[in-house]
Protein backbone atom coordinates (compact mmCIF):
# COMPACT_ATOMS: atom_id res chain seq x y z
CA UNK A 1 0.00 0.00 0.00
CA UNK A 2 1.65 3.24 -0.92
CA UNK A 3 2.69 5.74 1.99
CA UNK A 4 -0.01 8.79 1.56
CA UNK A 5 1.26 11.93 0.60
CA UNK A 6 0.92 14.67 3.01
CA UNK A 7 0.40 17.13 -0.25
CA UNK A 8 -3.02 15.68 -0.80
CA UNK A 9 -4.06 17.69 2.23
CA UNK A 10 -3.63 20.47 0.24
CA UNK A 11 -7.31 20.49 -0.93
CA UNK A 12 -7.94 23.09 -4.28
CA UNK A 13 -11.55 24.18 -2.83
CA UNK A 14 -12.79 25.55 0.46
CA UNK A 15 -12.09 28.74 2.59
CA UNK A 16 -8.32 29.77 2.97
CA UNK A 17 -6.88 30.55 5.80
CA UNK A 18 -3.51 32.15 5.50
CA UNK A 19 -0.51 30.77 7.44
CA UNK A 20 2.79 33.20 7.72
CA UNK A 21 5.89 31.03 7.03
CA UNK A 22 7.22 33.12 10.17
CA UNK A 23 4.63 31.68 12.20
CA UNK A 24 4.92 27.92 11.41
CA UNK A 25 8.98 28.57 11.63
CA UNK A 26 8.09 29.43 14.82
CA UNK A 27 5.64 26.81 16.33
CA UNK A 28 7.34 24.33 14.56
CA UNK A 29 10.82 25.28 16.28
CA UNK A 30 8.94 25.65 19.60
CA UNK A 31 8.06 22.05 18.91
CA UNK A 32 4.58 22.46 20.87
CA UNK A 33 1.92 20.23 19.79
CA UNK A 34 -0.62 21.78 21.87
CA UNK A 35 0.27 25.14 20.94
CA UNK A 36 0.34 24.70 17.30
CA UNK A 37 -3.60 23.23 17.81
CA UNK A 38 -4.34 26.03 19.64
CA UNK A 39 -3.26 28.43 16.63
CA UNK A 40 -4.51 26.29 14.03
CA UNK A 41 -8.15 26.60 15.91
CA UNK A 42 -7.49 30.68 16.69
CA UNK A 43 -6.55 30.71 12.95
CA UNK A 44 -9.67 28.55 11.92
CA UNK A 45 -12.13 30.83 14.13
CA UNK A 46 -10.76 33.99 13.80
CA UNK A 47 -12.05 37.12 15.70
CA UNK A 48 -14.89 34.38 17.24
CA UNK A 49 -12.23 32.37 18.63
CA UNK A 50 -12.77 31.78 22.23
CA UNK A 51 -10.85 30.47 24.79
CA UNK A 52 -13.39 28.35 26.89
CA UNK A 53 -14.86 27.03 23.41
CA UNK A 54 -11.11 26.16 22.46
CA UNK A 55 -10.93 23.88 25.35
CA UNK A 56 -13.66 22.28 24.55
CA UNK A 57 -12.85 22.20 20.95
CA UNK A 58 -9.77 20.70 21.73
CA UNK A 59 -10.46 18.83 24.27
CA UNK A 60 -7.85 20.10 26.65
CA UNK A 61 -7.71 21.10 30.83
CA UNK A 62 -7.30 24.50 32.19
CA UNK A 63 -3.46 24.14 32.87
CA UNK A 64 -2.94 22.31 29.61
CA UNK A 65 -4.92 25.24 27.85
CA UNK A 66 -2.82 27.74 29.74
CA UNK A 67 0.14 26.00 28.96
CA UNK A 68 -0.35 25.86 25.22
CA UNK A 69 -1.66 29.86 25.04
CA UNK A 70 1.67 30.74 26.76
CA UNK A 71 3.62 29.01 24.30
CA UNK A 72 1.68 31.15 21.60
CA UNK A 73 2.19 34.58 23.50
CA UNK A 74 5.66 33.67 24.20
CA UNK A 75 6.33 33.89 20.42
CA UNK A 76 5.89 37.15 20.94
CA UNK A 77 4.57 37.91 17.23
CA UNK A 78 3.47 40.72 15.36
CA UNK A 79 0.09 41.92 13.74
CA UNK A 80 -1.80 40.10 16.06
CA UNK A 81 -5.56 39.54 15.90
CA UNK A 82 -7.85 42.04 17.46
CA UNK A 83 -9.41 40.82 20.89
CA UNK A 84 -11.69 38.13 19.74
CA UNK A 85 -15.37 38.55 20.57
CA UNK A 86 -16.90 36.39 23.49
CA UNK A 87 -19.53 33.78 21.91
CA UNK A 88 -23.24 33.61 23.02
CA UNK A 89 -25.17 30.40 24.11
CA UNK A 90 -27.20 29.22 21.25
CA UNK A 91 -30.90 30.16 21.13
CA UNK A 92 -32.43 26.78 21.01
CA UNK A 93 -35.56 25.97 19.57
CA UNK A 94 -38.06 23.77 21.73
CA UNK A 95 -37.74 21.35 18.59
CA UNK A 96 -34.10 20.66 19.15
CA UNK A 97 -34.74 20.42 22.25
CA UNK A 98 -36.99 17.72 22.82
CA UNK A 99 -34.77 15.82 19.76
CA UNK A 100 -32.08 16.08 21.71
CA UNK A 101 -33.19 14.32 24.17
CA UNK A 102 -35.47 12.08 22.19
CA UNK A 103 -31.68 10.97 20.58
CA UNK A 104 -29.08 11.38 22.84
CA UNK A 105 -29.53 8.61 25.31
CA UNK A 106 -26.72 10.32 27.43
CA UNK A 107 -28.40 13.66 27.05
CA UNK A 108 -31.85 11.85 27.76
CA UNK A 109 -29.88 10.15 31.31
CA UNK A 110 -28.96 13.37 32.16
CA UNK A 111 -32.40 15.24 32.04
CA UNK A 112 -33.88 11.81 34.10
CA UNK A 113 -31.68 12.52 36.70
CA UNK A 114 -32.29 16.06 36.88
CA UNK A 115 -35.99 15.20 37.29
CA UNK A 116 -35.39 12.93 40.01
CA UNK A 117 -33.62 15.40 41.78
CA UNK A 118 -35.92 18.14 41.16
CA UNK A 119 -38.93 15.86 42.01
CA UNK A 120 -40.76 17.19 38.96
CA UNK A 121 -40.61 17.11 35.39
CA UNK A 122 -38.52 19.98 33.35
CA UNK A 123 -40.14 22.87 31.71
CA UNK A 124 -38.83 24.07 28.54
CA UNK A 125 -36.93 26.69 30.30
CA UNK A 126 -35.20 23.97 32.30
CA UNK A 127 -34.37 21.81 29.33
CA UNK A 128 -32.74 24.72 27.54
CA UNK A 129 -30.36 25.47 30.45
CA UNK A 130 -29.43 21.74 31.16
CA UNK A 131 -28.94 21.25 26.73
CA UNK A 132 -26.38 24.51 27.53
CA UNK A 133 -24.41 23.37 29.76
CA UNK A 134 -24.41 19.66 27.47
CA UNK A 135 -24.17 21.17 24.13
CA UNK A 136 -22.76 24.44 24.14
CA UNK A 137 -20.65 24.39 27.48
CA UNK A 138 -19.51 20.89 26.52
CA UNK A 139 -19.63 18.86 29.95
CA UNK A 140 -19.79 15.32 29.11
CA UNK A 141 -22.77 13.50 30.81
CA UNK A 142 -20.49 11.91 32.94
CA UNK A 143 -19.00 15.24 34.60
CA UNK A 144 -22.91 16.46 35.04
CA UNK A 145 -23.54 13.42 36.88
CA UNK A 146 -20.53 14.40 39.17
CA UNK A 147 -21.94 17.64 39.59
CA UNK A 148 -24.84 16.53 40.39
CA UNK A 149 -23.72 14.08 42.73
CA UNK A 150 -21.29 16.76 44.22
CA UNK A 151 -24.61 19.52 44.37
CA UNK A 152 -26.21 17.12 46.55
CA UNK A 153 -24.09 16.15 48.76
CA UNK A 154 -23.05 20.13 49.31
CA UNK A 155 -26.49 21.74 49.31
CA UNK A 156 -29.18 18.83 50.34
CA UNK A 157 -30.85 19.78 46.79
CA UNK A 158 -30.44 20.58 43.42
CA UNK A 159 -31.96 23.35 42.04
CA UNK A 160 -31.30 24.39 38.26
CA UNK A 161 -29.56 27.71 38.93
CA UNK A 162 -26.94 25.93 40.93
CA UNK A 163 -26.75 23.51 38.19
CA UNK A 164 -26.13 26.61 35.71
CA UNK A 165 -23.71 28.23 38.12
CA UNK A 166 -21.67 25.10 39.16
CA UNK A 167 -21.36 24.21 34.99
CA UNK A 168 -20.04 27.13 34.51
CA UNK A 169 -17.19 27.17 36.92
CA UNK A 170 -16.48 23.89 35.92
CA UNK A 171 -16.10 24.81 32.29
CA UNK A 172 -13.73 27.66 33.16
CA UNK A 173 -11.32 25.22 35.55
CA UNK A 174 -11.19 22.65 32.37
CA UNK A 175 -13.36 19.60 33.82
CA UNK A 176 -14.23 17.28 30.85
CA UNK A 177 -13.57 14.59 31.75
CA UNK A 178 -15.25 12.52 34.88
CA UNK A 179 -11.33 11.75 35.98
CA UNK A 180 -10.60 15.62 35.72
CA UNK A 181 -13.99 15.91 38.00
CA UNK A 182 -13.12 13.55 40.16
CA UNK A 183 -9.86 14.90 41.43
CA UNK A 184 -11.10 18.24 42.07
CA UNK A 185 -13.35 16.79 43.69
CA UNK A 186 -11.03 14.70 45.78
CA UNK A 187 -8.96 18.35 46.47
CA UNK A 188 -12.09 19.79 47.88
CA UNK A 189 -12.56 17.16 50.11
CA UNK A 190 -8.89 17.23 51.19
CA UNK A 191 -9.66 20.76 51.62
CA UNK A 192 -12.91 20.57 53.58
CA UNK A 193 -11.32 20.62 56.78
CA UNK A 194 -9.30 23.50 56.19
CA UNK A 195 -12.39 25.68 54.69
CA UNK A 196 -15.06 24.22 57.89
CA UNK A 197 -12.03 26.00 60.01
CA UNK A 198 -12.47 29.31 58.08
CA UNK A 199 -16.25 29.14 58.32
CA UNK A 200 -15.51 29.04 62.32
CA UNK A 201 -13.34 31.37 61.64
CA UNK A 202 -15.85 33.82 60.69
CA UNK A 203 -17.88 33.31 63.53
CA UNK A 204 -20.58 32.50 62.52
CA UNK A 205 -23.14 30.29 63.87
CA UNK A 206 -23.25 26.46 62.71
CA UNK A 207 -25.60 26.45 58.86
CA UNK A 208 -24.68 26.64 55.48
CA UNK A 209 -22.54 29.30 54.13
CA UNK A 210 -23.84 31.78 52.56
CA UNK A 211 -22.39 32.09 48.57
CA UNK A 212 -20.23 35.20 49.71
CA UNK A 213 -19.22 33.43 52.67
CA UNK A 214 -18.32 30.94 50.25
CA UNK A 215 -16.26 32.62 48.26
CA UNK A 216 -14.67 34.78 50.53
CA UNK A 217 -13.33 31.21 51.77
CA UNK A 218 -12.44 30.11 48.56
CA UNK A 219 -9.80 33.08 48.28
CA UNK A 220 -8.55 32.87 51.71
CA UNK A 221 -7.74 29.25 50.82
CA UNK A 222 -6.55 29.67 47.50
CA UNK A 223 -4.29 32.23 48.61
CA UNK A 224 -2.57 30.30 51.26
CA UNK A 225 -4.24 31.85 54.55
CA UNK A 226 -4.55 30.08 58.00
CA UNK A 227 -7.56 30.40 60.04
CA UNK A 228 -6.32 32.05 62.24
CA UNK A 229 -5.25 34.76 59.72
CA UNK A 230 -9.37 34.91 58.92
CA UNK A 231 -10.12 35.30 62.22
CA UNK A 232 -7.40 38.02 62.46
CA UNK A 233 -9.15 39.82 60.29
CA UNK A 234 -12.68 39.36 61.10
CA UNK A 235 -11.45 41.00 64.11
CA UNK A 236 -9.76 43.59 62.70
CA UNK A 237 -13.24 43.73 60.19
CA UNK A 238 -15.76 44.12 63.18
CA UNK A 239 -13.05 46.62 65.14
CA UNK A 240 -13.26 49.30 62.36
CA UNK A 241 -16.96 49.13 61.03
CA UNK A 242 -18.68 47.85 64.32
CA UNK A 243 -20.49 45.02 62.29
CA UNK A 244 -18.61 41.64 59.58
CA UNK A 245 -18.73 42.78 56.71
CA UNK A 246 -17.16 39.69 53.82
CA UNK A 247 -15.99 42.82 51.55
CA UNK A 248 -14.31 44.20 54.39
CA UNK A 249 -12.59 40.89 55.36
CA UNK A 250 -11.87 40.32 51.42
CA UNK A 251 -10.34 43.91 51.37
CA UNK A 252 -7.72 42.94 54.31
CA UNK A 253 -6.94 39.69 53.10
CA UNK A 254 -5.91 41.32 49.43
CA UNK A 255 -4.21 44.12 50.86
CA UNK A 256 -1.59 40.95 53.24
CA UNK A 257 -1.82 38.86 49.97
CA UNK A 258 -0.04 42.25 47.94
CA UNK A 259 2.46 42.63 50.67
CA UNK A 260 3.10 38.90 51.05
CA UNK A 261 2.29 37.92 54.35
CA UNK A 262 -0.52 35.24 55.33
CA UNK A 263 0.52 33.69 58.69
CA UNK A 264 -0.77 35.85 61.89
CA UNK A 265 2.81 35.77 62.64
CA UNK A 266 4.11 37.66 59.51
CA UNK A 267 1.39 39.87 60.06
CA UNK A 268 1.61 40.92 63.42
CA UNK A 269 5.14 41.37 62.56
CA UNK A 270 4.89 43.87 59.76
CA UNK A 271 1.72 45.63 61.19
CA UNK A 272 2.23 45.40 65.22
CA UNK A 273 0.33 48.59 65.51
CA UNK A 274 -2.87 46.90 64.18
CA UNK A 275 -2.49 44.57 67.17
CA UNK A 276 -2.06 47.13 69.72
CA UNK A 277 -4.93 48.80 68.29
CA UNK A 278 -7.35 45.26 68.68
CA UNK A 279 -6.28 44.79 72.43
CA UNK A 280 -7.20 48.37 73.19
CA UNK A 281 -10.32 48.14 71.41
CA UNK A 282 -10.90 44.63 73.67
CA UNK A 283 -10.26 47.09 76.53
CA UNK A 284 -12.88 50.08 75.58
CA UNK A 285 -16.10 50.51 74.03
CA UNK A 286 -15.94 51.07 70.42
CA UNK A 287 -15.43 54.36 68.75
CA UNK A 288 -15.29 55.55 65.15
CA UNK A 289 -11.60 54.85 63.79
CA UNK A 290 -8.99 57.46 63.92
CA UNK A 291 -8.67 58.72 60.29
CA UNK A 292 -4.56 58.87 61.09
CA UNK A 293 -4.30 55.24 62.45
CA UNK A 294 -6.10 53.29 59.15
CA UNK A 295 -3.85 52.94 56.26
CA UNK A 296 -5.29 54.29 52.56
CA UNK A 297 -7.42 51.97 51.38
CA UNK A 298 -9.40 51.49 54.46
CA UNK A 299 -10.24 55.54 54.13
CA UNK A 300 -11.40 54.92 50.43
CA UNK A 301 -13.37 52.13 51.82
CA UNK A 302 -14.97 53.33 54.41
CA UNK A 303 -15.87 57.31 51.77
CA UNK A 304 -17.36 54.35 49.46
CA UNK A 305 -19.79 53.09 52.10
CA UNK A 306 -20.33 56.62 53.10
CA UNK A 307 -21.53 58.06 49.71
CA UNK A 308 -23.19 54.87 49.23
CA UNK A 309 -25.61 55.10 52.45
CA UNK A 310 -25.80 58.73 51.36
CA UNK A 311 -27.01 58.29 48.09
CA UNK A 312 -29.82 55.91 49.60
CA UNK A 313 -31.43 58.35 51.93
Amino acid sequence: MPTPSLARLLLPEGEYRVVRCDVADKLLGCADGDGALLYLYTLRHGASADGAAAMRTLGFSKERYDRALFTLTSLTLSAQPEEPQKETAPAYTTHELRDARGSDHRFSAVCEEVERLLGKTLTDAQLRSLFTVYDYLGLPADVIMELLVFLKQENGAVKMSDIRREASRWADMGLYTAEAAQDYLARRDTERPLTEAMFAALGAEPRQPKAMEKRLISYAVAHGFPPEAMELAVRRTTRTLDKFSADYVRKILMDWDSKGIHTVAEITALEPENEKKANAAQAAAFSPPNPEAISDWEKEWLEEVKRYQEGKE
